[in-house]
């Protein structure tokens, strides 16, 4: 399930190089305990750190001597799983801490016997006559990656864990991977917060998505809508992973150490686990169930109570039995079977997303599901077809089958539901009015409609009909690509569990002439009629009135008639720098509509206006239509384009016709 992937979040660690008086000044400290403790950590009791000094030389004072022959054995409670991998050495000098060490040059993992809690560990890896180089993972998570030192450099390694097992392993990897040191510092307990958190745990079914993705969504997003004011929901929700692999990248701890007594942490995973044929997501129902472990127990550790959720349905219909299949069944079972044996609570989502699916049939799911036609949103330019991931409306549904899931435990949080349960469908959309129009796009609002979850806008041209442009869970919506200076008309009908309600009164729009149109692209491609070309080669001067400044790097490509009209089908890259488009114009307000987009792969562009940051525009095939307002109070507009690709394909310029509201 490919999905987009934020910024990872796996746990922070801490790097410094010390050589020379800063060793020695470490050593010293070293003596009597680590570097200076922080201001909350003075209040912990001696017997709350574990100090370990590795390597044959002296022993720093209050540290436990290991060496290369140190196995572990559970009356010692501490050592190495495997000693014939290790060496050691001892370099002299005054630092007990910096002149010996144990070392590895494959791998090698320190046992040590801990309660279940919340730890910061610090390291010490270095060699005074040697260059080191060193990885360390913790736990099934890789906690450093590979690090280097030259020759007399001591590195110090630091990060925290939540460790839900009764034993830490600490595993040492790389070509050289010395111990120098290990302090092993317990941290605080945490208290119960003013108001519990409910921490979101899944794939890209749950996730949270960026507006670009519209209209697919994940339940996640839009759980706070179930749930008071009372309960803050954090979603940590990400496509592509399974229990195994949200675990092992670091996910599952940076959450563990984030909760506090009172709060709950609902598990949803299995969709990507079954994945046999990707061997980083895959985890055969056995283990996944085991991992499921590791999360309520974690949790619990903590104070939190963990919620199990089975996998959520696929659009899977069996025709001959006239319902839809269990989706991914063994890991159905696998969830009820831990939650039983821990006595955890479970929401069984397979269970009622099932029944609601079966109630809609396999026409009516599509709904539910990724589906839509060419054409109806820009940055899915051929459709969609998705029998795994949700758009808004379906997102919905899901997230008020888990509140009532929910709802139906005995826990605090199920008090805390707001189900919005309604008796048939939405009330007719009213207040339906116009707030921007400009040459290809138009901009409406309405009024929220009781018991509705989403709303359907229909358009078209004037007399010709209307059609489904697309679905969104707010009260307002851009209409883009349409005709210049032509008249368009509009419906909004509000949807809900029940089905589609009455649409709007019809409203009639229209969308303006342009002030000025621009087409980006080579100067051999063809150019939309009524637009002027720009080129890489199109340097702004005071006569044309228009043109590129800053364009040294902007080279422009064209992806071909099949690519898309003569706007879209070619564009301007700037390779990740920036440029920008000039335009005189009279002084005065103004809309202006920027296409960006490529046929052939992702485009990423940042668009600042009069010297403004706007807007991010991120679209992995096809074209997206981005309105900006603008003030021109010095007869010129600059528009800013810069990002990773700074894709631009056209630009159109129109008087502002902005309704109030």
């Amino acid at each position: 399930m490919s999905s987009p992937d934020p910024l990872p979040s796996s746990s922070p660690a801490r790097r410094t190089v010390l050589t020379g008086l800063a060793a020695a000044a470490l050593g010293a400290a070293t003596v009597g305990g680590v570097h200076p403790a922080a201001a909350d950590d003075t209040r912990r009791a001696a017997g709350d750190t574990r100090r370990f000094d590795f390597g044959p030389g002296r022993v720093a004072r209050g540290a436990e001597a290991v060496t290369a022959a140190t196995a572990y054995t559970p009356e010692r409670g501490h050592g190495f799983a495997d000693t014939s991998v290790l060496t050691e050495a001892d370099r002299g000098g005054e630092d007990p801490l910096h002149g010996d060490f144990v070392t590895t040059q494959s791998a090698a993992t320190f046992l040590v016997d801990l309660a279940p809690g919340d730890y910061r560990l610090t390291i010490l890896s270095g060699d005074l006559e040697g260059p080191t180089h060193i990885a360390v993972t913790a736990e099934e998570i890789a906690v450093i990656e590979p690090t280097t030192a030259a020759v007399g450099e001591v590195l110090e390694l630091g990060f925290d864990l939540a460790l839900v097992s009764e034993q830490l392993a600490l595993t040492v990897a790389g070509t050289a991977a010395h111990l120098n040191s290990l302090v092993i510092e317990a941290l605080p307990a945490r208290r119960r917060g003013k108001r519990p958190t409910v921490y979101l745990l899944g794939d890209s079914t749950m996730q949270t998505y960026d507006p670009y993705w519209m209209p697919q969504a994940g339940w996640g997003q839009f759980f706070d809508r179930f749930v008071s004011d009372r309960v803050v929901v954090d979603n940590h929700s990400i496509g592509g992973r399974s229990s195994r692999s949200f675990l092992e990248q670091g996910r599952l701890d940076e959450v563990l150490r984030l909760v506090r007594p009172g709060d709950y942490v609902y598990v949803q995973f299995g969709h990507n686990d079954a994945t046999v044929s990707v061997p980083e997501r895959y985890t055969p129902p056995e283990d996944f169930r085991e991992y499921l472990r590791t999360y309520i127990e974690g949790t619990r550790q903590r104070g939190g109570e963990a919620i199990v959720v089975t996998p959520v349905s696929r659009r899977d219909y069996d025709a001959d039995a006239g319902r839809f299949r269990v989706s991914f069944p063994e890991y159905v079972d696998a969830a009820i079977s831990i939650a039983e044996e821990l006595d955890a609570p479970l929401v069984d989502l397979s269970s009622s997303s099932r029944a609601f699916l079966d109630e809609l049939g396999p026409e009516g799911s599509k709904q539910v599901f990724l589906h839509a036609d060419a054409g109806v949103y820009p940055d899915r330019p051929n459709g969609v077809a998705d029998d795994t991931h949700f758009q808004e409306h379906g997102a919905m549904q899901m997230a008020r089958l888990v509140a009532r899931g929910t709802a139906a435990l005995d826990l605090r949080l199920s008090r805390q539901t707001r189900l919005h349960d309604s008796a048939d469908v939405p009330q007719a959309v009213g207040g339906l009015g116009l707030t921007r129009a400009s040459a290809s796009t138009l901009e409406i609002t309405w009024s929220a409609s009781a018991d509705a979850d989403t709303y359907r806008v229909y358009a078209g041209p004037a007399g010709e009909g209307l059609r489904f442009v697309g679905a969104t869970a707010g009260t307002e919506a851009a209409v883009h690509f349409l005709d210049e200076a032509a008249e368009h008309e509009f419906r909004v009908s509000a949807q809900n569990e029940h089905g589609e309600g009455k649409a709007s009164p019809l409203l009639p729009a229209s969308t303006v002439e342009a002030t000025a149109r621009f087409d980006m692209g080579p100067a051999d491609s063809p150019v939309q009629e009524g637009f002027v070309q720009v080129t890489p080669e199109t340097a702004y001067t005071e006569e044309r009135g228009y043109g590129l400044a800053d364009a040294g790097s902007v080279t422009a490509e064209d992806r071909g008639e099949g690519a898309g009209g003569d706007v879209i089908r070619d564009l301007l890259r700037g390779h990740g720098n920036a440029y920008r488009m000039l335009v005189d114009l009279p002084d005065g307000s103004y809309t202006v509509v920027l296409t960006v987009g490529d046929a052939t792969g992702s485009a990423r562009t940042d668009i600042a206006v009069q010297g403004e940051d706007r807007s991010t525009v991120a679209v992995d095939q096809g074209a997206r239509q981005l309105i900006e307002p603008a003030e021109v109070t010095d007869g010129q507009l600059v528009l800013g384009i810069s990002g990773s690709g700074g894709q631009l394909n056209g630009v159109t310029i129109a008087a502002d016709t902005t309704v109030g509201w």
